[in-house]
């Protein structure tokens, strides 16, 4: 009897941002990667230990969905000692532990070195928000061509920050250096198109000479052009051994180098092309709770492309109208869509498409909630 065993990998995040002097707000960040699908409730005992304090010790349960992927959060207040976070999470086939130091400050204090995706003054689904800044986060990080960083210092004191890509051991990218008289909110965009793909870490220093102190922090980042949502979204194209090839893959490392030769065998001329189609359908037929790409017109419009002939037919006035796509080339398929409800979402009726006959809807596909990350290095 051969006994399959799920492989579940843990990787922890630690975020914490000022609250003031004397204690700041620490999210710990867990996330599991399965190469089976995880659900169900999970339980997760948390300890929290600083040098002369009383243990702090806190239990949360949650829900996971069905997902080879899952994320959990849990926050609290901490002091600006150094603090150690033990961790157990268990669950249906889960029992894992972790542990994290997070470092202790002087006079000059600063939040964790975060990395994101997009900083903006406008994207209400963002996942953190800091004064009127959105920020879109990413915690194990793959970026192609360009990253933001944000960092808040807290100080009464005159402090430069200066930074610089790294390499291996060499800095190959520099940031150009920044002053600020006391606390502030230090954020900027960084172009790395230049950058090949691989692993690269980002160093930041905050150096305040009046308090004779130096802060320094860094984080690990990818680059590869097929490290975003898109790249991943295989569902459609794939065959359904290399979707379970896919799946089984638990480490990061492992999907980017399983994408980069996933896309090599089909070229780069259709890579792009794909793309492009993908983000034509999110952004023509997402609905208020689902993306573009997960509806019947986005995974035809994705398969296929543009129609060759849109039709619109109104039949009376109490039927329903229905739209047809119509393509010549590719086997003269076409496709009848309906609004059975009148709500402006068009499903697939009737085609003579015979891949769509044996197509069977997910009962379970992502929203467009925070947790949803414009990149799947979460």
């Amino acid at each position: 009897m051969i006994l399959f065993v799920s492989v579940i990998n843990l990787e922890v995040s630690e975020v914490w941002f000022p609250i003031n002097e004397n204690l700041r707000h620490l999210i710990m960040v867990y996330g599991l990667r399965s190469d089976k699908q995880l659900s169900g409730n999970v339980s997760l005992s948390i300890s929290i230990k600083s040098p002369g304090k009383a243990e702090f010790s806190d239990e949360v349960k949650q829900n996971l969905p069905k997902s080879n992927y899952s994320i959990i959060f849990y926050e609290g207040a901490v002091g600006w000692d150094s603090v150690e976070v033990f961790t157990k999470i268990k669950g249906k086939g889960i029992n894992l532990e972790s542990k994290s130091s997070i470092p202790n400050f002087g006079k000059v204090k600063t939040s964790s070195l975060i990395l994101a995706y997009n900083i903006s003054e406008n994207d209400s689904s963002a996942l953190f928000k800091r004064g009127d800044l959105f920020i879109r986060p990413c915690f194990n990080c793959v970026f192609w061509g360009e990253m933001f960083y944000y960092l808040e210092v807290l100080t009464d004191s005159q402090f430069t920050v200066i930074g610089a890509v790294f390499g291996e051991d060499k800095p190959i990218l520099r940031l150009s250096p920044r002053t600020f008289n006391s606390s502030s909110v230090v954020y900027s965009k960084i172009p790395i198109w230049d950058l090949k793909d691989g692993k690269y870490r980002l160093v930041v220093e905050v150096i305040s000479p009046k308090e004779n102190e130096k802060v320094t922090l860094e984080k690990e980042f990818f680059v590869s052009m097929y490290g975003d949502d898109i790249a991943s979204f295989i569902d459609y194209i794939a065959s359904p051994k290399e979707k379970s090839e896919f799946e089984r893959i638990t480490s990061l490392e492992g999907k980017l180098k399983f994408l980069k030769e996933f896309w090599e065998r089909r070229g780069l001329e259709y890579y792009m092309e794909f793309r492009e189609r993908v983000r034509y359908a999110d952004s023509a037929f997402s609905r208020k709770t689902l993306r573009g790409r997960y509806t019947d017109m986005g995974r035809i419009y994705i398969k296929r492309g543009k129609p060759d002939e849109i039709s619109r037919v109104d039949i009376g006035i109490q039927d329903k109208p229905y739209i047809r796509w119509f393509y010549y080339s590719g086997g003269g398929y076409n496709y009848i869509f309906g609004d059975p409800v009148g709500t402006g979402e068009y499903i697939l009726i009737k085609t003579n498409d015979p891949e769509e006959a044996r197509f069977v809807r997910p009962t379970n596909v992502p929203s467009l909630d925070i947790n949803r990350e414009t990149y799947w290095g979460w």
